[in-house]
């Protein structure tokens, strides 16, 4: 994502350019990997803000699941403290639905 960022700075306007730079620099932290602790809905806060800094090409593509987490990103989550707590919170039919083993 970081990556994609930069490639629209590049040929951006000196402004937006900089805000682009910006979005890249916090995606590179992981702030809005669909499994990151940082907000309820890490893409729905990173579409927001994209939305509202008028990016709303960049937006769509995010909303379009461009940038969604692989399924292995998504196993990963699934075995970590926080997927672990998630699927705790679950009755096990949900969690047989949703994939999730809990980990002994």
């Amino acid at each position: 994502m970081a990556a994609e960022f930069r490639k629209v700075a590049a040929i951006a306007s000196p402004d937006n350019a900089a805000k682009y730079e910006g979005f890249a620099k916090r995606a590179e932290t992981g702030e809005f990997d669909d499994y990151a602790d940082t907000y309820v809905c890490p893409v729905t806060q990173l579409y927001l803000e994209l939305t509202a800094a008028g990016f709303t090409k960049f937006a769509a593509r995010v909303a379009n699941g461009e940038f969604d987490a692989t399924k292995e990103e998504s196993d990963e989550w699934a075995r970590s403290p926080s997927g672990q707590a998630a699927a705790k919170r679950l009755p096990p039919e949900m969690r047989e639905i949703f994939g999730l083993k809990l980990n002994n």
